[in-house]
C-alpha cells in the first residue's frame, strides 16, 4: 500500500477527478492507485473543503542543525 505522499500532485487530482466526475469510489481507485480507502476519502473531503489549492502546501524541512539542537533540548 502506498500512502498519499508517495503519489504526485497530478495522481491526486485524477483520484478527485475520479471520485466527483466519474462516480468512482473507494475499492476501485483502492486498487488503481494502491492507497487506502480511508486516505482517498480523507483526500477527497480535503479538496472538497478547500480546492485544488490544499495540494500545493509544502511541507515543513528542518534543516539537519535544527534537528540536532531539537534533540539536545530534550536531552
Amino acid at each position: 500500500m502506498f500512502i498519499m505522499s508517495k503519489l504526485t500532485k497530478q495522481d491526486k487530482i485524477h483520484i478527485f477527478e475520479e471520485w466527483t466526475l466519474e462516480d468512482k469510489r473507494g475499492t476501485y481507485l483502492n486498487k488503481k492507485y494502491g492507497v487506502n480507502i480511508a486516505n482517498i476519502n480523507y483526500l477527497v473531503s480535503l479538496i472538497k473543503m478547500h480546492g485544488l489549492s490544499i495540494l500545493d502546501k509544502s511541507y515543513a524541512h528542518y534543516s539537519k542543525e535544527f534537528k540536532e539542537q531539537a534533540i539536545k533540548r530534550v536531552l
